[in-house]
């Protein structure tokens, strides 16, 4: 039953990560920063259509990277690098996604067995679930607080096997995307994970401390 519970701890708040995580690829979330970066103002392309092209690259809609300033513009405008680049990204976007599934159904599949076998150990798993995910996020919000360009750094050299993630300044990806979107989007992801582990832990104490008294 402890193995369960260790696994429990790990599958849940991974997929949780993840699924917020997976808010960066969306086509709402990019837009919604459109024009709070000083980076944007060096735009000289359809701002919408290119993030329209990024993020549907990176959800399947699109095969590749192949576009122009607009819509009728055939040139390729962003360089191999970025490409070669993005390509890596959506490889290791699936590769978590597929993770985060797989966390997930194993996550729920323990804890139903779990709860049908001691609903005792069903709640102290869930009361606990919340520490190592906690000390994580404030071991990277730290981080982010002290150098976040060393952390995002660090991110990289630890998740991409080449430099292709170092881009010019006046790269398409680092103009729409500069390091300040990465730092604002990495404290909501962290946020948004606490609080779903704080929810976690109130729906635990409410429904399930009940059912054991």
């Amino acid at each position: 039953m402890k193995i369960y519970r260790l696994l429990i701890s790990a599958f849940i708040p991974f997929f949780l990560l993840i699924l917020f995580a997976s808010i960066l690829t969306t086509k709402s979330y990019l837009l919604v920063s459109k024009g709070l970066y000083a980076s944007h103002d060096d735009v000289v392309f359809d701002h919408d259509y290119a993030i329209d092209r990024i993020a549907g690259y990176l959800n399947y809609r699109y095969d590749n990277l192949d576009f122009g300033v607009d819509e009728l513009d055939d040139t390729i405008m962003m360089r191999q690098t970025e490409i070669d680049h993005m390509v890596d990204v959506k490889n290791l976007y699936t590769s978590l996604r597929i993770a985060a599934g797989l966390s997930l159904i194993l996550g729920v599949g323990l804890s139903y067995i779990i709860y049908k076998k001691n609903k005792e150990e069903f709640y102290k798993t869930f009361k606990n679930l919340y520490l190592a995910p906690m000390a994580f996020t404030l071991f990277l919000g730290t981080f982010f607080i002290i150098d976040f360009n060393k952390a995002f750094t660090a991110f990289h050299q630890l998740l991409f096997t080449n430099d292709d993630w170092i881009l010019y300044s006046t790269d398409v990806l680092i103009i729409l995307l500069p390091i300040n979107f990465w730092l604002v989007s990495a404290s909501i992801i962290l946020v948004l994970f606490s609080l779903s582990l704080g929810l976690i832990y109130y729906l635990n104490e409410k429904i399930i401390m009940k059912r054991l008294s």
